[in-house]
Formats: C-alpha cells, sequence, structure tokens
C-alpha cells in the first residue's frame, strides 16, 4: 500500500457546515479511501501535498441532471423523431461529454432523473468500470408519467396501480437505481398544462415506492405545485424534485416523513434570463412561478427541511460546466440559505438521501477521497465554487486543474482529464 497525505488545509466539516483549520488527510493510493483524517501534521505517508492554507472539501453530489440532453440544441429539431436511432446516438454522445465537464468542474457524484433511451444506465455501468470518465452515477432510465402527463413523450406512460407496480418492477429489472415520478405538470414540457396541475394519482405513486423500496431503491417525485407536492409526500417519496409551492402544511409534513427537497433554483432562472429564445408560454410560466419558488425554498431550509442540491441540468440553456457552483450561489442568493448549508445540500446531505453516505458526502475515515480545493473560502464568497482552476480529484486520483508540481510532489497523482 501507498499512501498519500493532504496537509495545511482548511478542511470541510460536514457537520457544522464550516472549515476547520490546519487539518490533514491521508489516502490508500489503492482503494482511494481515506484512512486518516485529523488536525496538526498527520502521520508518515510515501507523498505529500501541502495545502498552504487552501480550502479542502468533498467532491460537490449534484442530484438532478437529465445527461443525454443537448442544451444547446433544445428546439426545432423536426428531422430527428424522440425514440430514432439518430436521436439516440446524439444523445450517447452527449451524455459522454456532459459527464466530462461535471467531472472538470468539480462534480463527482450525480443523479440523473430522466433520459428517454436508458442511456444513463448504460453509462453508469461504464463509468463504475472505468470505460468513462466522469461522476459516479445514480441512474433512473426512463420517468414515469400518466398518459399524456408531463414527459409523456420520453417516458414510461403508466395508469392505474397495476400498470405502474408492473413497470417499476421492469424498470428496476432493467437496472434503475432511482425511480421518477412526475406527478405534476411543469415549465418547460407544453402549453397545455401547468405546474400546479396534478397528474399521477396518490395511489399510483405509493404502489411505485413500495415496489422500488421493496429493492432498496430511492423514489424522487417531480412535483411544482403545492397539491402534488402533499400527494407526493403521503406516497412515500424520497424526494421532493424543483418544489415551487411549498405551505406550511407540506413543511410539517416534509420534516415528519424526513422526505428532501431539491430546488433546481436555476433551471427556471436561465429561463427567465433568455425571454427571447423561448416559447412565450414557457416565459411566462417562469414568471408566474419565480418569486413562489424562492419563497417556498427560504422559508423550507430556515424550518430545517432537508436541502439537496440539484440543477436540472439539460433544461434550456441549462449545462453542464459550472451550473453546479451557479445553482449554489443562487440558493444563497435566492433561497436564502445560509452558505453552511447550501455547503451541506452539496455534500453529506445529498449523500444521505441518495443512501451513499458510507461512501461520499464527507472527508472521514472509510470513505472515497473525492475533493475540491479552492483559493477562498466558499463560506465567505459561495462563488468561489465557480472558480475555473480550483483542483479536482475523484477516488484520491486527480482529475483536473492539479497543478503539475504539484502532481510531481505527490508521486502517485497523474493529471488526467475526463474522456474515453
Amino acid at each position: 500500500m501507498t499512501t498519500t497525505k493532504f496537509n495545511h488545509f482548511y478542511s470541510f466539516n460536514a457537520q457544522t457546515g464550516d472549515f476547520d483549520d490546519n487539518r490533514y488527510a491521508v489516502i490508500d493510493n489503492i482503494t482511494g479511501r481515506y484512512i486518516s483524517v485529523g488536525q496538526g501534521e498527520g502521520p508518515q505517508a510515501d507523498h505529500t501535498i501541502n495545502g498552504q492554507g487552501q480550502y479542502m472539501m468533498p467532491g460537490m453530489i449534484n442530484a438532478h441532471v437529465h445527461i443525454d440532453s443537448d442544451v444547446n440544441n433544445q428546439f426545432g429539431k423536426p428531422e430527428f423523431g424522440v425514440h430514432s436511432e439518430e436521436e439516440h446516438v446524439r444523445g450517447v454522445i452527449t451524455a459522454v461529454s456532459n459527464m466530462q465537464n461535471m467531472l472538470k468542474s468539480g462534480v463527482t457524484v450525480v443523479r440523473n432523473v430522466g433520459t428517454s433511451h436508458m442511456t444513463d444506465i448504460e453509462i453508469a455501468r461504464m463509468q463504475a468500470a472505468g470505460q468513462i470518465k466522469g461522476p459516479m452515477m445514480i441512474a433512473s432510465g426512463r420517468t414515469f408519467s400518466m398518459t399524456g402527463g408531463h414527459g409523456s413523450d420520453n417516458g414510461y406512460e403508466v395508469d392505474g396501480v397495476d400498470e405502474v407496480r408492473k413497470t417499476v418492477r421492469q424498470a428496476i429489472k432493467n437496472g434503475a437505481q432511482i425511480i421518477k415520478f412526475m406527478v405534476t405538470g411543469g415549465v418547460s414540457a407544453g402549453d397545455f398544462e401547468t405546474p400546479d396541475q396534478v397528474q399521477l394519482n396518490e395511489d399510483e405513486i405509493h404502489a411505485g415506492v413500495v415496489e422500488a423500496h421493496k429493492k432498496g431503491i430511492k423514489v424522487a417525485a417531480h412535483a411544482q405545485g403545492s397539491e402534488g407536492i402533499k400527494i407526493a409526500i403521503r406516497a412515500g417519496v424520497d424526494s421532493i424534485e424543483h418544489a415551487f409551492h411549498i405551505d406550511d402544511e407540506a413543511i410539517d409534513m416534509l420534516k415528519q416523513q424526513g422526505t428532501s427537497v431539491v430546488p433546481t433554483m436555476i433551471a427556471m432562472k436561465r429561463i427567465i434570463d433568455r425571454p427571447e429564445d423561448v416559447p412565450y408560454w414557457m416565459i411566462q410560466r417562469a414568471m408566474t412561478h419565480w418569486e413562489a419558488h424562492q419563497k417556498s425554498i427560504a422559508h423550507a431550509a430556515a424550518a430545517g427541511v432537508n436541502i439537496v442540491m440539484g440543477t436540472d441540468s439539460g433544461t434550456p440553456f441549462n449545462g453542464f460546466g459550472e451550473e453546479s457552483a451557479v445553482e449554489m450561489a443562487m440558493m444563497v442568493e435566492h433561497g436564502h440559505m445560509t452558505p453552511q448549508q447550501v455547503m451541506q445540500s452539496a455534500t453529506i446531505n445529498a449523500a444521505k438521501m441518495m443512501g451513499i453516505d458510507d461512501d461520499y458526502g464527507d472527508i472521514s475515515v472509510g470513505k472515497y477521497a473525492d475533493i475540491i480545493v479552492t483559493k477562498v473560502n466558499p463560506i465567505v464568497d459561495m462563488t468561489a465554487m465557480q472558480q475555473v482552476d480550483k483542483w479536482v480529484f475523484q477516488h484520491g486520483q486527480a482529475v483536473a486543474n492539479v497543478p503539475h508540481n504539484v502532481a510531481n510532489t505527490a508521486g502517485h497523482f497523474e493529471i488526467k482529464t475526463a474522456a474515453i
């Protein structure tokens, strides 16, 4: 076994959300896991990286993306059918590129919640096998909608308890690691629905939750309007995605059930910022719900609801580069969350929600050494997470922006780019 020690860093404390001074962390270079962490100089190691007072945190966890979506090709594609071979090929190539970009930006774990061709499941398998560089991915495959509901063109159309039960079982057989239900309408699907519109029924969602939970699979719910949010919570889902309209009753339910909220604030803001590039009904809908969304997230966070960072990357003009870092800054600015809450939302909170906190989410013995290093304290200035030259390590290996002198000092590390 060879080891590498990081020392003289300010290190992220998952319990407080702050950074502790003069910390060290020793990594087993074979397993990529921490074997010793603490304060001071630390034990001897084969290689040492002196942090010189920089800030060290776990890699970001983005809990809501659509990995095969080309954000620069959202509209005007009549030459490709939704289920065509051409569009599938485009989606695979796009997914690989998006995986690269996320890893370079510091996202080392990602949860995909909807693709049209089950692309994400195979991409996740290839990443786990080391064939594709990118974040460790938990993949959903297709989403679940009522016939004609939100996302139904690309997902499973299910009506009634029996159809839901059978299709959830099939999705898990096909390799789904997370089940995603479209409980309400949305912003960008079409001018025939609204975020307040309830689509799937509570008994349908509950049937799917029971089947998923029997297999240890988590369930996410796209739910934007107040009634849809409460239906999804009562049905037993593990997370509410977007959550535009959270009232006091919903907050009590979220806390009682331990249900998490993934706000994806950047998704609406990117639409609002490009009114000339989207259909009129889309910008109108986004503007209608934007203020309520901000208030809902602020209220939920202040009440102690578990908030988890996600970007909805793959929606219009919402990409896979620094969007995770931008989302974190928006959670402070628009969601009125403390920087400490936001840091936890992108690390330990996300890991716990996804059921992977034995391996990810903080800097502690036994967990994977996924690391971001910044020059500026994100608690003081959250835009530090957007720093393009931040160091990124995955399982102890340098993957982006690590200077050659640091890599040479470490000995074991190599500068790598995220590529096939």
